[in-house]
């Protein structure tokens, strides 16, 4: 679930938001963001009915749950507690879409 801490104290401000969906095709590692040093926020959201797995660097790495698992209607947030500026992947088992934003 997307947590929607309190910005007052943030210095992790952002104004440019750009908001996307992404299709993957079944047991296909689909780039999802490419690495952004000026990433300071980014929510990606799972509305299909399979999991999705999110890699985060090598696709090497990660596969179909090797990563941040998100179950269907599930959600994960990269924020000021967790910022991650490398690039983000993903594979799921079926043909499905993730919904994101991507905020600097």
């Amino acid at each position: 679930m997307i947590n929607n801490v309190s910005a007052g104290n943030s210095s992790n401000k952002f104004t440019t938001c750009t908001n996307g969906e992404k299709s993957l095709s079944a047991n296909d590692k689909t780039e999802i963001l490419n690495a952004n040093p000026n990433r300071k926020y980014s929510a990606f959201i799972n509305n299909s009915s399979v999991d999705i797995t999110l890699i985060l660097g090598d696709t090497a790495q990660g596969g179909i749950g090797k990563g941040i698992i998100l179950n269907p209607r599930g959600s994960y947030e990269i924020n000021a507690n967790n910022l991650y500026l490398g690039k983000v992947s993903a594979i799921a088992a079926s043909l499905c879409k993730l919904s994101l934003v991507e905020c600097i």
